[in-house]
């Protein structure tokens, strides 16, 4: 993360941005260390506190208080840093003159003079979660090296009406961080972000792609499914991209609108059965290689949807 928001302010600002241990962090109280990650920044010749939440923000108030008592140790401006916030956050801490950086979205440092507001987040006002088929299309998107996805191309590609193109390119609208326009008649949506910031700040509205799981017996899988149904999930894939996994059984993804067979909920016979994950969106439209895509394979295990992503 210092990294991040040394690179953007450095950006933004054209100032040197320098980060150390702050020694200060010693002396305060438990339940002000615990809540926060902090630092000691150095922007060109002005040095205050950063503090990264650990956790859910207090109110108003309150951090008003922790502020005060961070002072207490040495006499600085003190910064909130966050990788997301939403409009009414952002107004409560203006309003109460807060300091506050959102990585890649905006500045507000009072005791520079400086408020920079690029985008902030809405609130996502469909569900606290995307639709699954809106984040198929937002992972679509992330994979494509075009930014613009069109309305007629998803249609095709996806296998779906134009009503639910609509309703993902929507919600996906929401978020203030995507915009859509029209090209003669065509209807587009283009990320307003770069790629990684976007799926940064869209975290908390992703979800895992696997609706139920049961175990089927490998022949009955075989003989009764096409090898482009099936698509190595969970540990298999693990293994696959080279990480260090033990594989009990198999395991694969599957389209659950299209997934005929039976199995049981628990696994009963290691040696003859696999582990078929049924998924709420087509593993086909993102799986390459006979594998599932990255970012589905880290949230099937509940983890940030970058885990797997190579570095470009």
């Amino acid at each position: 993360m210092n990294e991040q928001i040394k690179s953007y302010i450095e950006k933004i600002l054209g100032i040197s941005v320098q980060f150390h241990h702050w020694k200060g962090e010693l002396e305060l109280p438990f339940y002000i260390t615990e809540r926060y990650d902090m630092r000691l920044a150095e922007l060109d010749d002005i040095r205050c506190i950063f503090l990264s939440p650990k956790k859910k923000l207090n109110q108003i108030g309150s951090l008003k208080k922790q502020i005060r008592r961070i002072q207490m140790e040495e006499s600085l401006p003190v910064v909130f840093v966050f990788d997301k916030m939403d409009c009414y956050h952002r107004d409560a801490f203006i309003h109460a003159h807060l300091p506050f950086i959102v990585v890649g979205i905006q500045l507000y440092l009072p005791f520079m003079g400086i408020y920079l507001q690029e985008k902030y987040i809405k609130e996502i006002k469909t569900s606290d979660t995307f639709q699954p088929f809106t984040q198929l299309l937002l992972f679509y998107w992330y994979y494509q090296q075009e930014n613009c996805l069109y309305m007629n191309d998803m249609v095709k590609i996806l296998g779906c009406s134009a009503m639910t193109v609509t309703r993902a390119f929507r919600q996906l609208e929401e978020t203030g961080l995507f915009e859509t326009g029209k090209t003669g008649v065509q209807k587009y949506l283009k990320g307003t972000e770069e790629r990684n910031v976007i799926l940064q700040q869209l975290e908390d509205a992703l979800s895992t792609p696997v609706a139920e799981t049961v175990f089927i017996s490998k022949k009955e899988l075989e003989e009764g499914t096409d090898i482009s149904e099936r698509f190595l999930s969970g540990n298999s894939a693990l293994i696959r991209i080279g990480k260090d996994a033990e594989e009990e059984v198999p395991c694969y993804a599957v389209n659950k609108k299209t997934f005929h067979l039976s199995g049981s909920k628990e696994l009963l016979n290691a040696e003859t059965q696999a582990e078929v994950q049924l998924w709420k969106y087509d593993p086909s439209i993102l799986a390459k290689n006979g594998f599932i895509d990255p970012l589905s394979l880290a949230l099937s295990f509940q983890k940030p949807a970058d885990t797997f992503l190579k570095n470009d």
